[in-house]
């Protein structure tokens, strides 16, 4: 497995403004200025992996050695999690792209289940998380590979969680484990890839000063012009 991880700053739309109020009074003989001064808030992100990121990688590659030499049924660590380190509350978001192959997987008691498309890891989801949504993914040739899905970090309402500059959310994951697979499908001496993307935004000022994640997420895709749409 191969990991790639992926950093987006989504910068809050601010406004820099000066306002000048000159005022002169037939009272007093001098003039006074006052200044207004409003500063850019800044909404900046970091995706980080903190225990995967400390696992032994002997060959350097970014990638810990045990990722490399997976097997049916395996897992491991792996946490995702947005730290905010701009200095605006933020609303945080995570896509993660598992790949999907058309196999026959494996119970643990040995038996078969039905050749099916797959997902070729699976993980549990932290109730810090909450699902929007989930699209296909496709190939050049209209063929599925991979099941991409959207978290917000929200309570199971749907109500966004705020993210304080400096704070971290918690983990999206913990572990992945490995599709108990039957071998010999072409899955060997393969690398499947995890994306995991990450988003932010402003938590004040979104239409209305609304919380509701998918509604949050809609002004996210507008903002970014992002085509993928999940259901």
């Amino acid at each position: 497995m191969k990991n790639k991880t992926w950093k987006n700053y989504l910068g809050a739309a601010a406004l820099v403004t000066v306002l000048f109020a000159g005022s002169v009074s037939a009272y007093f003989t001098d003039q006074d200025e006052k200044v207004n001064t409003f500063t850019v808030g800044k909404v900046t992100i970091e995706l980080e992996e903190p225990k995967w990121e400390k696992k032994p990688d002997d060959n350097g590659n970014k990638i810990p050695d045990e990722a490399e030499r997976m097997t049916p049924n395996q897992t491991i660590i792996k946490d995702p999690q947005v730290k905010n380190t701009g200095n605006n509350d933020a609303f945080i978001y995570m896509t993660v792209e598992v790949p999907c192959r058309q196999i026959i997987s494996v119970n643990n008691d040995g038996t078969r289940n039905p050749l099916a498309m797959r997902e070729l890891y699976n993980y549990q989801v932290d109730n810090s998380w909450k699902l929007l949504g989930t699209m296909d993914v496709s190939d050049e040739s209209g063929k599925k590979v991979a099941a991409k899905h959207l978290y917000a970090y929200a309570g199971a309402q749907g109500i966004c969680t705020v993210v304080k500059p400096q704070e971290t959310t918690k983990p999206l994951f913990n572990q992945v484990t490995f599709i108990n697979a039957m071998e010999g499908q072409g899955l060997e001496e393969n690398t499947y890839k995890i994306n995991i993307q990450a988003y932010g935004i402003q938590t004040t000022d979104l239409n209305g000063g609304t919380k509701d994640a998918a509604e949050i997420w809609n002004i996210i895709t507008n903002q970014r012009e992002l085509t993928e749409r999940f259901s």
